[in-house]
């Protein structure tokens, strides 16, 4: 059978109470059916494998509340791994994963195990996170609800008992409605990745953007309209040219008036404004040279821990693409030996998988499982190294703000040293001196020109990066036009496959709804949360729950047919008795639901309960453990 990515598939499910299992079974791809009276617990299992799987669940009920943790062995796009979680009535409890089977997982020690909390952390990954990358999915982020989890996809994978039959979704108070429309989307294949990733850029795009629109706006109300036009860098630059001219004159002079006064005066010679400025700048060369070096040296780790992140981030589409590899190994068989060309033995080894010419064993599974770990380490380290890259960069834009400041204080006590040499000069005139600098009317000028040289220089600066972010911005909603339209065909293609494989269940229900019978066209809303059958709503309460189950039957089916879908071709349903469904009636959907599971292309896994499972299926092929009863309910407590 074809497989489709993504592709979930249940394998076992292990249920404890404290140390013990009360619950251990496993599953299979295809049909499985938990059968049981009424009230023997076979929604317990069902919600077990929803919370099991990332759902976040607090109603439990009182046999669920007496475990107290769940496993789950699941197989991932063929990776296997399993989850557990810890039974607990607080919402958002966290998630162990573990790359492999769940009987490996007995034989090796805790820190085999990661943990990953319910909700991401700057510095954390959530497990959603964690399960879509393995499956494949995009991480969508909203504007208004935040990032899309596992629980809410899975609330279009579950047909619960205690949400309303006439509703997609499975009931969630103050929900979103771009959060439902968004998963229907991301499901049906209508959410590709190009697009989401240009969505997010113009996010950041468009925030840049604002951010040094707002910066320009800032600058020119501080330079004022008038200097705005002609305040460029090379008018600015001449400006002060000028200054310097007449600041060098007027020191001149100053200078000559100095050596004039200290030929006349009996005053004491002191050099010892000279040796303080000296060793003020031979102190400054050392701190701009250690400022460099510090700077050079991070300039260096940033390019190569890039060079790493890009690494690892290859790395992980390659792991992705030996888990395909993994997965088909196994069938790879040489007829002849690739070095001497011998015709080789073609009898069938004892081993039941094993190397066909060197006879090692091989275990797929357990490549895929390490594949799995592999994908899940790297995007931790990817993650760990992308919040380092960021403190570098801010120290880095630290370091070279500093680097600019020493500068400044270099260069002005250069040219006052310069100034200096060879001026031996009395105490009163050093601070005559000083007082002329200080009160200098032409180093203020040039101290203020400088500033707005350099204000000059960041709106010139700003004002190219501001329409370079224009056009990138102009350029990606013109893509994203494009990649919608394509969407909304592929939407629209995903539509009506899900309205073709529902109308077949319902034109073979039993004889009980006429517009069932001769249904042309089914109509569903992920945003209104509401399915109509030729326009319409109103039907029986019975019919009803035949309908909501045909849709989560129809979606996975249509799913399993076409590889566009991000469905990962797996559903629950806990509505085939509800709200009064006959007995036939329900034994004649389990059946058009087994019949067309045979026929489907692809890999998918469909779970259901049942109180009236139809004889015909009554069989190791498709049930899932025993008959349970009120007696002897699912969870074995009593044991």
């Amino acid at each position: 059978m074809t497989q489709f990515e993504p592709v979930l598939i249940v394998r076992r499910l292990i249920v404890l109470k404290g140390a013990k299992p009360v619950y251990d079974e496993r599953l299979h791809p295809g049909v499985n059916v938990i059968r049981g009276e009424n009230a023997s617990g076979k929604s317990t299992i069902l919600n077990f494998i929803y919370y099991g799987l990332g759902g976040d669940l607090t109603d439990w009920s009182t046999a669920a509340l007496l475990c107290s943790r769940v496993y789950l062995e699941v197989e991932l796009n063929g990776m296997v791994v399993t989850l557990a979680r810890d039974i607990s009535k607080t919402a958002g409890s966290p998630m162990d994963i573990f790359s492999g089977a769940y009987e490996l997982s007995l034989k090796q020690p805790a820190n085999a195990w990661n943990r990953y909390p319910y909700r991401r952390s700057l510095t954390t990954e959530s497990f959603s996170q964690a399960l879509f990358r393995l499956l494949g999915m995009p991480d969508v982020s909203l504007e208004v609800s935040g990032n899309i989890t596992m629980h809410q996809v899975l609330r279009l994978l579950y047909a619960d008992q205690l949400s309303p039959v006439d509703e997609i979704f499975r009931f969630e108070q103050f929900e979103q409605k771009d959060t439902r429309d968004t998963i229907g989307r991301l499901l049906c294949g209508a959410y590709t990745n190009e697009l989401y990733e240009n969505t997010q850029s113009l996010k950041s795009l468009k925030k840049e953007f604002d951010k040094i629109d707002a910066q320009l706006r800032s600058l020119f109300v501080v330079l004022g309209k008038a200097e705005q036009e002609v305040a460029t860098t090379d008018w600015l630059s001449a400006e002060c040219e000028e200054l310097l001219k007449q600041r060098r004159q007027v020191e001149q002079e100053t200078d000559a008036l100095e050596r004039k006064m200290a030929s006349n005066s009996s005053d004491p010679i002191s050099m010892k404004e000279q040796t303080e400025c000296y060793d003020f700048v031979k102190r400054k060369q050392v701190e701009i040279a250690k400022t460099k070096q510090a700077i050079h040296s991070l300039v260096l780790d940033i390019a190569d821990s890039d060079a790493f992140v890009n690494g690892l981030k290859e790395k992980v589409n390659n792991l992705r693409d030996s888990a395909v590899v993994a997965r088909n190994l196994e069938e790879i068989k040489f007829h002849s030996c690739p070095a001497c060309f011998s015709i080789l033995d073609s009898e069938e080894d004892a081993l039941t998988y094993a190397c066909h010419l060197c006879k090692t064993p091989y275990d797929s599974e357990q490549v895929a499982a390490r594949i799995a770990g592999l994908v899940n380490e790297s995007a931790v380290q990817i993650k760990q190294s992308e919040v380092l890259q960021g403190r570098r960069r801010e120290k880095l834009l630290k370091l070279e703000e500093d680097l600019e400041s020493l500068g400044k204080e270099w260069k002005s006590s250069a040219q006052k040293l310069s100034s200096m040499l060879g001026r031996p000069s009395t105490e009163n005139q050093q601070l005559l001196r000083e007082l002329q600098r200080k009160l200098g009317y032409i180093d203020r000028m040039i101290e203020d020109f400088d500033q707005k040289s350099k204000m000059a220089g960041v709106i010139s600066s700003l004002s190219q990066r501001k329409t370079e972010l224009q056009l990138r911005i102009t350029s990606l909603d013109e893509e994203n036009l494009g990649l919608r339209r394509a969407q909304q065909d592929r939407l629209n293609r995903a539509y009506l496959l899900i309205s073709e494989e529902v109308k077949h269940l319902l034109h073979n229900d039993l004889r009980r709804q006429d517009s069932f019978e001769n249904a042309k066209g089914l109509s569903f809303s992920f945003e209104k949360n509401r399915l109509t059958v030729d326009g319409e709503s109103y039907f029986s309460a019975s019919s009803r729950a035949i309908l909501k189950s045909s849709f989560f039957a129809g979606f996975t089916a249509a799913a399993s047919e076409e590889e566009f879908f991000r469905h990962p071709r797996f559903c629950m349903i806990d509505t085939l008795e509800n709200m009064g469904v006959e007995e036939v009636r329900s034994q004649n959907f389990q059946r058009l639901l087994v019949n067309r599971s045979a026929k489907l292309k692809a890999r998918h896994q469909i779970i259901y309960a049942t109180a009236m499972i139809d004889p015909e299926l009554n069989n190791a092929s498709y049930t899932v453990g025993r008959y349970s009863t009120r007696d002897e309910p699912t969870i074995e407590l009593w044991k």
